[in-house]
């Protein structure tokens, strides 16, 4: 039985917890990744990601961030529903009048809204490549 980990994710995450909860995922996600390609040496290829880069950092319009390629497509989108959710439960606690929004918080829930919709358009991008 697999565990919702949208369940746990706390409403408003400070950048140390999420900074934790990505370099305990990003090993996670290497050991899974590295159990998919074994599985995939054997015969039927599960549709990965493509490479989508993100988030301009210069006048020069370079993209510092990216999605990796390779990555099982099922790994990707339930990464993606997990940053949705968090987005979700934010945005919702703003709008019931718990929290105020800052403007750093807007930026911080626009950019996690950003990530998610790389993370499903690199997605479909490897969907559609698998066909």
């Amino acid at each position: 039985m697999k565990i919702n980990r949208h369940e746990k994710a706390p409403s408003a995450p400070t950048l140390e917890a999420y900074e934790a909860v990505n370099i305990s995922e990003d090993i996670h996600m290497k050991q899974d990744t590295a159990s998919q390609e074994k599985l995939n040496a054997g015969g039927i290829r599960m549709p990965v990601t493509v490479e989508l880069s993100f988030t301009i950092c210069n006048p020069n319009q370079d993209h510092l961030l990216a999605v990796r390629p390779g990555i099982p497509v099922t790994d990707a989108l339930e990464e993606a529903s997990c940053i949705l959710s968090e987005l979700k439960s934010s945005l919702e606690a703003a709008a019931m009048g718990m929290d105020g929004i800052t403007p750093n918080q807007a930026w911080l829930l626009f950019r996690a809204a950003n990530t998610a919709k790389v993370i499903v358009d690199s997605t479909h991008a490897g969907l559609e490549r698998a066909q």
